[in-house]
């Protein structure tokens, strides 16, 4: 039996600056978060498993229910000022003490829920071509990271302590829908009327 590489990793704290809660909001029929993690589910077989990291026992009682792994984040890793990257090195310790080694980490911020899986199986794929490579994508004709998706090597996030160090692999995404990251209301109501479009 091959072992699997990657951890799909889903980081979603309670607090939020600008928009309050949210990764738990309704968008559409169901909170934030829960399109990313419906959406992992259909695929799940591509991971050696999926995880979220939250300090929402809101967050929690949604994973559970979705028959997900969930970690409970400690206060410290959830303040407004605490880093992606910190908070993914605290989720691989915890599955690689707890399950086994891991190669890989894939991050799935929720506030990307339009994120289509076709996206990520390039990104894979990108990953079987750039084994010691971070993939990292971005808009079109930009270098800039959009937030969609981010996989990095363990190696590189351990030492590094960043999803999108020098000399990443990008992945363009030309979908402005795809490509939206919910930080604001303003982003909120754009992303309903993607969703009513369906």
């Amino acid at each position: 039996m091959i072992k699997k590489k990657y951890l799909a990793l889903v980081l979603a704290r309670k607090g939020s600056r600008r928009l309050k809660n949210k990764n738990v909001l309704k968008l559409g029929s169901k909170p934030l978060i829960s399109w990313t993690l419906d959406n992992l589910k259909k695929i799940s077989n591509l991971f050696d498993d999926i995880l979220v990291s939250s300090d929402s026992n809101i967050i929690k009682q949604i994973t559970k229910k979705s028959g997900l792994l969930f970690l409970k984040r400690p206060d410290y890793l959830a303040k407004s000022k605490t880093t992606s990257e910190s908070s993914a090195i605290h989720a691989v310790n915890f599955y690689q003490k707890k399950y086994h080694e891991i190669e890989y980490v894939i991050l799935f911020q929720p506030t990307s829920p339009l994120r289509k899986n076709s996206t990520i199986k390039k990104v894979l794929n990108l990953s079987s071509r750039y084994p010691k490579k971070q993939i990292v994508s971005i808009n079109d004709q930009s270098s800039k990271p959009n937030g969609l998706i981010y996989l990095t090597p363990v190696k590189i996030l351990k030492k590094h302590k960043s999803f999108s160090y020098k000399n990443f692999v990008p992945l363009i995404t030309k979908s402005k829908k795809e490509a939206i990251d919910i930080d604001t209301s303003y982003d909120l109501k754009i992303a309903k009327k993607y969703i009513n479009e369906n």
